[in-house]
């Protein structure tokens, strides 16, 4: 309430008693008496002073309130023009004063009522502590007594508004009164005022902002003011703030120099509710806290003010409030406070600033189930508050967290024991990211239990529960002792030691140290990067750094490999750990059963004592990295050594081979693969058998590994197998971001029994699933490739990034039903074809050699193969039977005899069992036969059937050169000739493999009949030349639709047998045009 504004209005009720003395000058003339009353009230109002009185209406009426005389004035203003800037300090728009006519004529005033309606008074200082007011600029006065005693048996106010506006010291006051009624009495200098007052209190702000906002009140007053000593006082006077009684008393004197101000000594008691005694009391950093909360409980307080009042200086203020059994409950049902007994004294202290403002808590109890917990606190300077005080006793969670930093965290349930020394700066709220300066930071020293504790990190939304753990705080430093709990579904142990672990996840200090031990039954890496961030802190990032979020935020999957090294620990974070976990859970791998100890000094991060396993594997070695600076990326460098008991090679390839597929909300963290083949090192493994899908196995195998830049080198690979092989490898590779660029090996084989199919099989296993394409596709997307070389594929045996030469060797060797020995095979696999540089094993009592080459990238069932092979004095009758045995529908082993030289061009595709599927396979055969005998031949005993049977079972040919073409199955005979010992034979037609036959036979049945088959046998034997028969031969046809059935004989088909070989033999040439068949034979030479 402002004194000095009461005493101005009750200074123009005054003049108005002036004005009824006036009156009586109307009696004698009223015009005269109106001008004189003008007169006297604007020299009254105007001596010494600044104020300028407007023009206003003076209006004398004896029938108003008759028989009393009415004096009004209307439109009354006063403008305050100090500075040279004038300012309306006052503006009543009616004030109508009845005056006793009897009084009057006795040369007296009395003035029984007084009503004044619509006042608007306003005051204002600006920043420069210029004040504009009622007091005018008028610069000392003594106390005087008024010359005229009066009594108002009634004063009404209605609609009375005050403001007041101190730039100066950053506060504004507003309130209005809708109705007032006094009874006031003025004798012998001493005014007397009593009655009451409805109104409300529009707001009262501060430079912390609003304390009181539209807040009804009620007074009742009781006032005098001693005129010669200038002092007003306050008996026996209440008033309602915030629907509580509040006493008031005291005094306040105004001084000699009106520009000193006044001097209060009021004081204010009652009870009000907590929660606006806390608003007012507590430091403005720490009225976040109180967002939302209410309660229930009031407060008794004794507000004092007292000393120097005025528009540059401020009184000394002191709130003393006390309560018992008070609640205080936050939205969210977990914060509260159930019961809780506080006493403290709120100070502006000597400077009566809030720079020695200070508030002390004497008496701070809180009860909960678990106990109490006493605080005893101080915090002074509430510019920079600065905090000194106790915490000691028990409490549940709940109830400490509402008092302790209550905007990091919620708590649910749990029990603390505490005994903590705080003293230092209080630190800034959530939400302030401000560094706390070097000097002054506080100090927070002792010790708390926490027991099932289960609570909320607020700013970051971990969810910590079943905790138990003793913290003993020295400052920055605190030492957690057997803790344990569970983190975000993360159950661990921990005994360790933090350096600045509180500022630093606030974001209030820039590093942290944690050392100890750790053991976590799942460690979520993601999820722990994101607890352990550091808060944002207020200064801005250097354009540097800005540049290289930039760059991290749009980098490749190979480049980002690389900055998980880096990104794997929080900046700031420092570290010497040891870390044992049952699960380590990477962005797209696990690892488990892991133990580490993790250094990390903010220079280099060093793994040390790492041992795991991964993929079903152990590993152990040890890992480091120097921290990511601004302008590159250094790799991650490894020492390491894996076993493997068993390893499905299959589900090794997919996770090597996994493209690391992510969506818009998965963090772009790269997978396992993805940061060895960014990393250097060596790695040693060992594998003790590798699971392959065919059946045979690896064992025992072993190799070395470098990883240099973008080059991997692995000088040695040794294995063996589970089908009596031994094999010797060595590999260097080019790796381009994540995937592999190019790649060159070497791999020794070496077998006492091989088997080529399963050896093949093997090989093709190494390859990935069964690709469903179709070959058309295929061949489109082999095209696309060489079209965009840095396009990865999938595959590293059938892609093009590979080139391998492979070395066989075996002393015996088996395919299908081909056995032979003396195995040798030196192959390079090439853009995606195996080519056969040398092939030969000794088989068939003879030597074979092949040369060709192999497409690899056609699929698991599909093998291209394009080969020329020779076929070296071998042994007719056991290569039939292996023929036989392979299903061909041809003579058996004991239908032949002789020996054969051949060389042919194969085109073929072999099956899933690598075996050549005839009926796609094409070939050109030229070959030499030598002691060609055949026994039993059906076909030719039946063309021979005019004659007997000893004679055609067995026959005996002369050596014959000769040509075939095989066409899917069909082999194309144009024509055949046989000296035997019967005749000469000619033969030409389609034979099929699968039995069917269509041939013709050429004979000269006399000389068979007739002729000397013995001496012919002798002559054949002995290498003597058989004279060819002269005279046209008979045509035999022979024709089987069907293995198995009946042969069809037709004599003297000389004509069809003329037409069929000349379609043949065209047929023939056009089949080695369109297929490109070699009749050369180059490959061997």
């Amino acid at each position: 309430m402002k004194f000095l504004s009461l005493r101005r209005v009750l200074a123009v009720g005054l003049l108005l008693v002036v004005l009824g003395a006036g009156l009586a000058l109307w009696l004698v003339g009223s015009s005269f008496g109106r001008r004189h009353l003008t007169q006297l009230v604007r020299e009254r109002l105007g001596h010494n002073s600044d104020l300028v009185l407007a023009p206003f209406e003076v209006e004398i009426s004896p029938w108003r309130d008759f028989p009393h005389l009415t004096a009004s004035l209307h439109h009354l203003s006063l403008t305050d023009t100090s500075y040279q800037q004038p300012v309306q300090v006052l503006r009543v728009e009616r004030a109508d004063m009845r005056l006793e006519l009897s009084s009057l004529l006795r040369g007296k005033i009395r003035g029984t009522r007084l009503v004044i309606s619509d006042v608007d008074f306003r005051e204002r200082v600006d920043s420069l502590g210029h004040s504009w007011g009622l007091h005018g600029k008028r610069k000392s006065r003594t106390g005087s007594s008024p010359t005229l005693d009066f009594k108002m048996d009634s004063l009404i106010v209605n609609n009375f508004r005050l403001t007041t506006r101190n730039d100066y010291a950053h506060s504004s006051f507003g309130a209005s009164v809708r109705k007032a009624r006094l009874t006031a009495h003025l004798l012998q200098g001493v005014l007397h005022a009593g009655g009451t007052l409805d109104g409300q209190l529009d707001y009262l702000r501060n430079s912390s902002g609003a304390i009181f906002e539209r807040e009804p009140v009620k007074a009742w007053v009781n006032y005098q003011f001693d005129f010669p000593k200038r002092e007003g006082s306050f008996r026996r006077t209440r008033a309602t703030l915030n629907g509580d009684t509040v006493h008031i008393s005291g005094t306040h004197t105004a001084t000699a120099n009106q520009r000193a101000g006044t001097l209060m000594n009021l004081q204010f008691e009652g009870m009000q509710p907590l929660m606006e005694v806390l608003h007012i009391a507590l430091p403005t950093n720490l009225l976040p806290y109180l967002e939302g909360a209410i309660s229930p409980s009031k407060a008794h307080i004794r507000y004092t003010i007292s000393g120097q009042n005025g528009p540059t200086v401020t009184t000394h203020n002191v709130l003393s409030f006390g309560l018992r059994n008070a609640s205080l409950r936050w939205p969210d049902s977990t914060r509260r406070i159930s019961r809780w007994d506080l006493a403290g004294t709120y100070d502006n202290g000597p400077e009566h600033s809030s720079k020695t403002t200070s508030l002390a808590l004497q008496h701070c109890r809180i009860y909960s189930s678990a106990g109490q917990l006493d605080i005893a606190l101080t915090v002074s300077n509430f510019d920079n508050p600065f905090v000194s005080g106790r915490l000691r006793g028990r409490a549940e969670l709940p109830e400490l967290a509402a008092v302790v930093s209550p905007g990091l965290w919620r708590a649910r349930s749990g029990i603390a024991d505490l005994d903590v020394q705080l003293h230092g700066l209080l630190p800034p709220t959530p939400g302030r990211r401000t560094p706390v300066p070097t000097t002054g930071r506080m100090s927070v020293r002792g010790g708390v239990n926490l027991r099932n504790a289960s609570f909320v990190l607020l700013d970051r939304g971990a969810d910590m529960s079943e905790l138990n753990v003793r913290v003993g705080l020295q400052d920055s430093i605190w030492k957690l002792s057997n803790a344990s709990g569970v983190l975000d579904k993360m159950r661990f142990r921990a005994t360790a030691t933090t350096v600045n672990l509180l500022d630093y996840l606030t974001g209030q200090y820039p590093t942290t140290m944690v050392t100890g031990n750790f053991a976590v039954d799942e460690l979520r890496v993601a999820r722990l990067r994101e607890l352990l961030r550091p808060m944002p802190r207020s200064t801005p990032k250097p354009a540097a750094t800005r540049a290289v979020a930039r760059k991290r935020t749009s980098a490749t999957p190979a480049s980002r490999a690389s900055n998980f090294g880096s990104s794997l620990f929080p900046p700031g974070m420092r570290l010497n750990v040891g870390l044992r976990c049952n699960r380590l859970v990477l962005p797209y791998d696990t690892l488990h059963q892991l133990a580490v100890t993790v250094r990390h000094d903010g220079k280099r991060v060093q793994l040390r004592n790492l041992a795991g396993r991964v993929w079903g594997g152990q590993v152990r070695g040890q890992a480091s990295w120097p921290t990511d600076t601004i302008h590159q990326v250094s790799p991650i460098e490894f020492q390491l050594g894996v076993r493997f008991e068993a390893i499905n090679y299959r589900n090794l390839l997919a996770k090597m081979a996994r493209p690391a597929q992510r969506s818009g909300k998965t963090p772009s963290s790269p997978a396992l693969r993805d940061l060895l083949l960014a990393a250097n090192g060596h790695v040693t493994c060992d594998v003790n058998t590798l699971l392959l899908p065919v059946g045979e196995n690896l064992r025992h195998l072993r190799f070395r590994l470098t990883k240099t830049g973008n080059r991997l080198h692995m000088p040695s690979l040794d294995f063996a197998t589970t089908r009596g092989g031994t094999g010797h490898a060595s590999a260097s590779v080019r790796v381009a971001g994540s995937h592999l660029a190019a790649a060159d090996a070497s791999l020794d084989l070496r077998y006492a029994m091989l088997d080529v199919q399963q050896l093949l099989q093997l090989l093709a296993s190494l390859s990935p699933e069964e690709d469903q394409r179709t070959p058309d596709v295929r061949q489109a997307e082999r095209v696309a490739k060489r079209a965009r070389p840095d396009t990865p594929d999938n595959s590293l045996l059938t892609s093009d990034i590979l080139t391998a030469v492979v070395r066989v060797q075996a002393d015996h060797v088996r395919y299908s039903a081909v056995t032979g020995s003396n195995f040798r095979l030196v192959s390079h696999l090439l853009d995606g074809e195996a080519r056969l540089d040398e092939c030969s094993v000794n088989a068939f009592q003879g030597r074979i050699r092949l040369r060709g080459r192999l497409l690899t990238h056609e699929g698991q069932h599909h093998h291209p193969l394009h080969v020329q092979t020779e076929l070296q004095d071998i042994q007719l009758p056991e290569l039939f039977a292996a023929l036989k045995t392979m299903g061909l529908n041809v003579l058996g082993g004991d239908n032949v005899r002789g020996s054969m030289r051949c060389a042919a061009d194969f085109h073929t595709d072999l099956d899933a069992t690598f075996l050549p599927v005839f009926s796609e396979t094409l070939a050109y055969l030229k070959a030499d036969v030598r002691d060609l005998e055949l026994l039993n031949v059906e076909a030719l005993m039946e063309a021979l059937k005019f004659m007997k049977e000893e004679r055609t079972s067995h026959l005996f040919f002369e050596p014959v050169s000769t040509q075939f073409v095989l066409n899917r199955g069909q082999l194309m005979i144009p024509s055949l000739r046989l000296n035997s010992n019967l005749s000469n034979l000619e033969i030409s037609g389609n034979y099929f493999l699968d039995g069917r036959t269509d041939l013709y036979v050429g004979l000269n049945p006399l000389q068979a009949l007739f002729g000397d088959n013995k001496k012919r046998i002798e002559r054949i034997q002995s290498g003597q030349l058989v004279r060819s028969s002269r005279g046209r031969p008979t045509y035999v046809n022979l024709h089987r639709s069907a293995a198995g059935s009946k042969y069809k004989v037709r004599l003297f088909k000389k004509e069809e047998q003329r037409q069929q070989q000349a379609t043949l033999r065209q047929q023939s040439r056009d089949l080695l045009l369109s297929q490109q068949l070699d009749t050369t034979l180059r490959l061997l030479r």
